[in-house]
């Protein structure tokens, strides 16, 4: 997982959101994580623990509009009869 800023640091984290959430179209599961960022690496790495997801499945840490919170969020293609 990069836990680096946008490489564009005009990037806005509406932009970054709606691109991660609506990507590709397909019919997804996605799970948000939205707090400082220790709180969702250590999320992160726990739920890599368990089994749940790969830590570079995560997108990267995105800087909300509030001061010392991160948004990073996981994305999973959703089969026909999950719908």
């Amino acid at each position: 997982m990069s836990e680096n800023l946008p490489a564009n640091a005009n990037e806005t984290l509406d932009a970054a959101t709606i691109e991660a959430l609506t990507a590709s179209g397909i019919p997804a599961n996605r799970m948000i994580l939205i707090g400082t960022k220790e709180w969702i690496t250590g999320v992160i790495r726990n739920l890599h623990a368990v089994g749940f997801a790969e830590v570079g499945a995560w997108s990267k840490l995105v800087p909300t509009r509030n001061k010392g919170e991160m948004i990073s969020i996981l994305m999973r293609r959703r089969s026909q009869d999950q719908i």
